[in-house]
Order: C-alpha cells, then structure tokens, then sequence
C-alpha cells in the first residue's frame, strides 16, 4: 500500500459524495479531508480499513475563514437534556468548552439546557456527557453562524500512559500499570515505541514498560505470581479514538486493529519538542 493508492481512493470517494473534498498538503504521503464532522471522517476510515487499507488519522480540525482581516470559526447551537443531579458537572463542562448558556428548561426530574458552542467545543463533549450522566444524557447540535476565534479550549484534561519499550504486552506489567490510569490494552499483545497504552487521569504524559516481565531467581517458584486480577482494558471505536487523541497524537487504523499513538515516536525527541513548543 502506497500512498497514491490512498489518494486514488480518496479522490474517488469525494467523486461520489459531494459533501466531501480532498487537498493536498506540503508532504506528499498526507493528506487533508474536508468533511461535515468527525462521524463522516470515521465512517470513511472505517470502509477504507475494511477494504485493506492502513492510514493514520490526525485529530479533527474545524475549518476557519477569514472576514475583514479577522479569524472566524464556526459555532453551533447546542441542546443537551440531563437529569438534575448531573447538570452541574455538564453546565461545567460546557463553560470549559467556552459555551455560552442561553436558558435552561426544567421539566420534572429532567433539564433542557440551550447553548451556543464552539464547534471546537463539540470535539468530544458527547463522550463526556455519555460518561458524566451515565448514559442518561441526550445531546443534539446544528450549525448557527461564524463568529470571532473564542480562544484555546481544553477538550480533553486527562494525560496518557505511552509505551517506552517495543515488544509483547504481559500480565505482570499490567498488574503494576493499571493503579496509574486506565488500560487501553491486555496481555498478548504487541506495542511498539510511541505507542499509547493507557490514560493517565493527570494532565501529563508517564513513559512506561508494559513488557516487563517478571524475573525468575532461586527464591520465586514459576507458578508464584499467576493469580493477576487485571481490569477488562478500554477499546475505542474508531470514532471515540478520533475524538479522544490531542493535537500531538495519532489514530492508526489497520484492517485488524486500532492504535492510538504519539506523532513523535522517539521519548527523547518527543521530549526536545515539547521544550521547544514552550519556549
């Protein structure tokens, strides 16, 4: 697989929908599709890896435009129903995601709440509200109009647990990994550097060994140890992964697997950039 072959078939999807447009970029293996949300980019990977094709999909942008010398981006309007109990962490989380309230509609034990949003905003929101209200949260958005830049969102405010080792995934590393955060894999299976393997409930970023392996002495008999209790790990859909990564992140989607990783491989590179981007 080269990458005129996914060009070609990029092109001849946007050929067939008209709500779709391919550019290309300054690199010659990457490409930038303009679509109607991130539902329509997952839909289109996802029959692209069903066909046999492998692509690594960067974290969704919303398209800008420029009026009078000034940055517009879209923003929609939002309507969310909660439960009363949980309308304090969604208008929270709202507020983080830089919407405005417009009113809010009490019916019983339920809250209709209206708001104006970045689109940027929305990248996201549904898992949280899902998670937040436990299930009982119901959304719906549609596009309203362009307005000013509202200014940097924070979308997701949870780190990551990112493999520091190249090989297969085992039991003993896992059991000592999963009191960090939450797994997104389980034993058996292969990592490679770079690769991420966990949520760190904070804000930054762990380097850690999910190949460790235990190691036999004259004290420890082979059998010592087997009794691992391990939480059943975290699969994304394909969609979920696309919402879920930040701006120095990957979804790399294969026929058989989904993969989140960082665009640096390299810890020590990696590293060199986030030095460079604070300075």
């Amino acid at each position: 697989m080269t990458a005129r072959h996914i060009h070609d078939r990029l092109i001849r999807e946007s050929r067939m929908n008209v709500s779709l447009s391919v550019e290309d970029t300054d690199s010659g293996n990457i490409f930038a599709v303009n679509a109607r949300g991130e539902m329509q980019i997952a839909i289109l990977v996802e029959q692209m890896r069903r066909e046999g094709f492998e692509v690594i999909v960067s974290r969704p942008e919303v398209i800008y435009h420029k009026e009078g010398g000034q940055t517009l981006e879209p923003f929609e309007e939002l309507s969310t129903e909660v439960s009363n109990e949980h309308l304090g962490a969604t208008l929270d989380n709202i507020s983080k995601r830089k919407g405005q309230i417009l009113n809010m509609e009490h019916h019983g034990l339920h809250v209709i709440v209206h708001a104006d949003i970045p689109t940027r905003g929305l990248i996201g929101f549904e898992t949280d509200l899902v998670n937040l209200t436990s299930g009982t949260g119901i959304m719906s958005h549609a596009f309203k109009e362009y307005r000013p830049v509202a200014g940097e969102i924070m979308t997701r405010l949870t780190g990551t647990l990112v493999s520091m080792e190249t090989g297969v995934v085992t039991a003993y590393a896992l059991d000592q990994l999963q009191e960090r955060g939450k797994l997104f894999v389980e034993p058996g299976e292969p990592v490679y550097v770079g690769m991420i393997v966990g949520e760190n409930p904070r804000a930054d970023d762990i380097s850690v060994n999910p190949c460790k392996a235990k190691r036999l002495t004259n004290m420890r008999s082979q059998g010592d140890g087997k009794g691992i209790m391990l939480a059943p790990p975290l699969k994304m859909s394909l969609e979920r992964a696309i919402e879920y990564i930040g701006p120095d992140e990957y979804v790399e989607a294969t026929p058989k697997s989904l993969r989140l990783r960082k665009r640096i491989l390299d810890p020590t590179k990696r590293k060199r950039a986030e030095i460079k981007d604070l300075v």
